[in-house]
């Protein structure tokens, strides 16, 4: 087997469990490699470190799978599956619809399956992982049973490395819906043209913590609404007016289709649109709202961006608290690792400051327990909710 030897000290973080080894921390490559290929990684004096894949064309070469000198077989891979699924069990108590796998935080990076009821969503997020394909998804079907397997292997990194994007039926039948039930919600999923893998279900922990401060009189503007998660919630708590705003079409079409499958009689209304532009008409008009979700998609993907990404933060933040009033209450979500929890705080209290507002913070949200944060791997903790409320002082 190919050995991969790190330059001096450049082990311990795989000691502690870390699970990409870069290239400008590679002293030397002992044999030949290719995409796919497993390798172990050694210390300086060649004491074995780990095994994990290679994935060419990238900063990171070497995903590690594990510390321990074991097989890298399709027993490996079962196991993997089923104790991530083992640990989510309890979770079908709440919802039918959970992450099962997600990527280096369950030991196989570049793994993503969320299940939809009875149906399941995979995606293979780079090219190093391709090689275990079958293998995979014969541990998917044993251990979850599916009726059916959907690849949302559409992601922009796999062009990067030189992989197509793809999509399609693995195995069996995919309905063009999926009723998703979820704490006493249901939401219509679409896995096959919906965003990301069909529903952003890392938004569980957040839908549930705004239900206890919404009632008939609060007026509901859910921003980056996508399929309406945070918008179903507003209206199953009675608000009188919610308001979605999205600038995909289809996710609108589906915020409209929850709004029929549960039945309710609220004041709703789709906007859609750049969110920016629509927010910023919206605080001309004057028009006001008691509770506000600001969740956009990813607006950083590296370090150097988080600038950027604070300033676009703030924008929406500003035009928020214009349409607000004492007791008003803001929700400033990201997904993007590179933006902080810090990096929320210190925007929205500008923004605060900037219209003359005080806050109070009344709750922060991270992403739950199906996409489990890793304390060794930064990385897995990605997403981060900030919660304020307007208060006199």
């Amino acid at each position: 087997m190919t050995r991969i030897i790190l330059n001096k000290g450049k082990e311990k973080k795989i000691q502690n469990f870390y699970p990409n080894v870069f290239k400008d921390e590679i002293k030397n490559i002992m044999g030949p490699i290719k995409t796919g290929d497993i390798v172990d990684v050694c210390s300086e004096d060649l004491t074995f470190i780990g095994r994990g894949y290679i994935v060419e064309n990238t900063k990171s070469l070497v995903r590690i799978l594990t510390t321990k000198e074991e097989e890298i077989d399709k027993k490996f891979i079962l196991n993997k599956i089923k104790v991530a699924y083992e640990k989510r069990r309890y979770l079908n108590k709440e919802t039918n619809c959970i992450r099962v796998f997600f990527s280096e935080a369950d030991g196989l990076p570049g793994l993503i399956v969320d299940k939809f009821d009875k149906y399941l969503a995979v995606q293979f997020r780079n090219s190093g992982i391709e090689i275990f394909r079958q293998e995979i998804i014969n541990a998917l079907k044993k251990v979850l049973k599916p009726k059916g397997i959907y690849e949302r292997s559409d992601v922009e990194n796999r062009t990067h490395e030189g992989v197509e994007q793809k999509t399609g039926i693995i195995y069996g039948d995919i309905p063009d819906r999926i009723i998703m039930e979820d704490n006493g919600l249901k939401y219509t999923v679409d896995i096959i043209d919906g965003q990301k893998t069909g529903f952003f279900l890392d938004q569980r922990d957040s839908r549930k913590f705004i239900r206890p401060f919404l009632n008939s009189d609060t007026r509901f503007l859910d921003v980056f609404s996508s399929s309406g998660g945070f918008s179903v919630a507003a209206m199953k708590e009675g608000c009188k007016k919610v308001v979605a705003v999205d600038k995909n079409p289809h996710a609108l079409e589906l915020c409209l289709e929850n709004y029929e499958l549960n039945g309710f009689t609220n004041k709703f209304e789709v906007v859609e649109g750049d969110a920016f532009s629509i927010l910023k008409t919206l605080a001309n008009r004057g028009e006001k709202y008691d509770v506000i979700t600001l969740d956009p998609p990813s607006l950083i993907k590296k370090k150097i961006d988080i600038q950027r990404g604070r300033d676009f933060f703030y924008k929406l933040c500003v035009d928020s608290f214009r349409m607000m009033e004492t007791g008003g209450i803001l929700g400033v979500v990201t997904c993007a690792y590179h933006m902080s929890l810090q990096d929320l705080i210190e925007v929205t209290k500008m923004a605060a400051s900037k219209n003359g507002m005080a806050l109070e913070v009344i709750g922060v949200n991270y992403q739950p327990t199906d996409h489990p944060w890793i304390l060794h791997i930064p990385e897995t903790l990605y997403l981060k909710a900030l919660w304020v409320r307007v208060v006199e002082r």
